[in-house]
């Protein structure tokens, strides 16, 4: 009975080798939205750029990485805004020490699986222009969801 359980278990193992790839997947959505709405948002990574919404409010799919994401999104008569959104490290890729060991954390660390990025993005754009007046309970940082400083 023992060496039987022991066979499930090595089977189990051999199916599961990358927890966080088949359980997050290498790729995502991220909804990009800002106040007001109709902007144009750019995301890139590392000088490379991954995708646009045009207008806001809109998704965008992309490849997971361990590289922040920069959000980008400009409109007439508003101030362009930039926010640098990060890639955090994903706790189901432990499970891959537990049931896979150390191929199924390789898999996930190749594919971006072991990371993800915010579900949402949203900016509140500043109005430009000389006798601009900033809406009262506008926050002074151009983001919601940015890093703190």
């Amino acid at each position: 009975m023992h060496i039987l359980r022991l066979a499930g278990v090595l089977a189990l193992a051999a199916c599961l080798p990358a927890c966080a790839t088949i359980l997050e997947g290498p790729s995502q959505d991220m909804a990009v939205d800002t106040s007001p709405q109709g902007a144009n948002c750019s995301v890139d990574r590392e000088g490379e750029h991954l995708g646009t919404v045009a207008p806001t409010p809109g998704t965008l799919k992309l490849g997971k990485s361990r590289h922040d994401l920069a959000v980008t999104c400009s409109k007439p008569g508003y101030v362009t805004a930039t926010t640098m959104q990060p890639s955090r490290f994903v706790g189901t890729t432990f499970l891959n020490f537990i049931v896979g060991g150390g191929v199924g954390f390789i898999v996930d660390a190749s594919t971006g699986a072991n990371n993800v990025y915010p579900k949402q993005v949203r900016m509140d754009l500043v109005p430009a222009g000389p006798g601009a007046v900033v809406p009262t309970g506008a926050p002074l940082a151009p983001a919601y969801g940015a890093p703190a400083s």
